[in-house]
């Protein structure tokens, strides 16, 4: 009888073990959602996936690109009952996800001192609200960056000091354009998504807030700074469709052309100016962005993060931190010179580069600057209204609409009229 008893529970551990290791090794298929990376970036994000699976072997990854539909599809997904497990957001969608309750804390998933220990402490700020943590920092950006110019422009207008303060690109406009026909650069004055003035405003030491947390942008030195942006665009210093394509875009199909004569910003241009006019880009030469009088950069990131309904959080949280190591930012940095999030990152080989290329050069500078990332201002919890407002009267006073202080003060009275914190 104890035999039979102890054969029976022999069998009932036995299959037990079994039925516990079926479940271990029982696969999970998780969701990958990320923001405008393909085609362009197929090799890296596919190579890195396959690289995860392999050390993961209980895991499959189904990888989608989302572009312009992304945060609709993740509202529509979350309301529909099949939010993916792991979406790529930036530090805005990040915040107001969070506030909507639509993620999960990652400290709660990932150790707060491996979060710290791996990333930089303002990139982990970027993406944190009310002491927890909902992102795991991903690639980022400076604003400022590098500033890339084109030398023979540079000797036509018989400049022969680089600029350093962001006031003197104000000046050189004039003196560039009149004396090359090219501009100078072309500052993002209402960009689409964001509120490009406000960068300004924060990078020459004004207040975005006041000490009770409203609206504070519409000051005398406020307007006397976009008063300036005003006289130069209306002075044809600044190319007209500004105020309806992104700078970004205008600016490095004019500098190809010869038609621009630098532009302040990340490495991504190059590699663009690379393709499209390699011997411009071969006499390029790149040098620190010039700052405002706070002497600070701003800039921006990306973050992966785990929205609250996933099905399958534990392995949703290893994929992120996998995609989001030192390892996989500095494989991404190798394909386009984006600044990793991680601590590492500061001492890794492929930012202490010499030598006369321009995307090495450019590298070199911004590729460990990740802990500079700030906003600057945090973004309200309704920025895109808010955004739009002021983009909307920042566009009203270059067109002459409305003065300078004017705009400002109906975008301030707006904002403090319908701001959600």
């Amino acid at each position: 009888m104890k035999m039979t008893r102890l054969i029976a529970l022999g069998l009932s551990l036995s299959l037990g073990t079994v039925v516990s290791t079926a479940a271990a090794q029982q696969k999970v298929e998780l969701q990958f959602w990320t923001w405008y990376l393909s085609p362009k970036f197929d090799d890296y994000i596919k190579t890195t996936i396959a690289a995860f699976e392999k050390a993961n072997p209980n895991i499959t990854v189904k990888w989608f690109d989302k572009q312009d539909s992304m945060v609709q599809d993740f509202i529509s997904s979350v309301n529909l009952g099949g939010a993916p497990d792991v979406i790529n957001l930036n530090i805005d969608e990040t915040a107001k996800a969070a506030q909507n309750g639509f993620l999960r804390d990652v400290s709660a998933l990932t150790p707060r001192a491996t979060l710290t220990a791996t990333y930089y402490p303002q990139s982990l700020t970027n993406f944190s609200s009310g002491g927890k943590v909902y992102g795991y920092p991903w690639y980022g950006w400076l604003n400022e960056g590098v500033m890339l110019y084109n030398p023979d422009l540079f000797k036509k207008a018989g400049i022969t000091a680089v600029p350093r303060r962001a006031s003197d690109l104000l000046t050189l406009a004039k003196t560039i354009k009149d004396k090359t026909g090219a501009y100078a650069w072309v500052p993002a004055l209402k960009d689409p998504n964001t509120a490009s003035f406000l960068g300004y405003f924060y990078a020459e030491g004004l207040p975005i807030y006041d000490a009770g947390g409203r609206a504070a942008f519409n000051t005398a030195a406020h307007a006397a700074l976009l008063q300036q942006y005003v006289n130069l665009y209306k002075g044809g210093y600044i190319p007209e469709d500004v105020v309806r394509r992104e700078a970004f875009q205008i600016a490095t199909e004019l500098y190809a052309q010869n038609r621009v004569a630098l532009i302040v910003g990340g490495p991504q241009a190059l590699t663009r100016i690379k393709d499209t006019n390699p011997g411009l880009y071969a006499k390029t030469v790149v040098t620190g962005a010039p700052l405002g009088k706070a002497g600070v950069q701003t800039g921006g990131s990306m973050d992966l993060v785990v929205p609250a309904a996933s099905k399958h959080p534990a392995e949703a949280a290893k994929l992120a931190a996998f995609m989001t190591s030192n390892a996989s930012q500095i494989a991404f940095a190798k394909v386009v010179p984006v600044v990793p999030t991680t601590r590492a990152a500061q001492g890794d080989a492929l930012f202490k580069q010499t030598g006369s290329d321009p995307v090495a050069r450019a590298t070199a500078l911004v590729g460990s600057s990740g802990r500079l990332i700030n906003p600057g201002y945090k973004a309200p919890a309704n920025s895109d209204d808010l955004y739009k407002n002021l983009n909307d009267n920042i566009e009203a006073a270059l067109l002459g609409r409305k003065t300078a202080q004017a705009a400002l003060n109906d975008s301030v009275a707006y904002w403090n009229a319908n701001m959600k914190k």
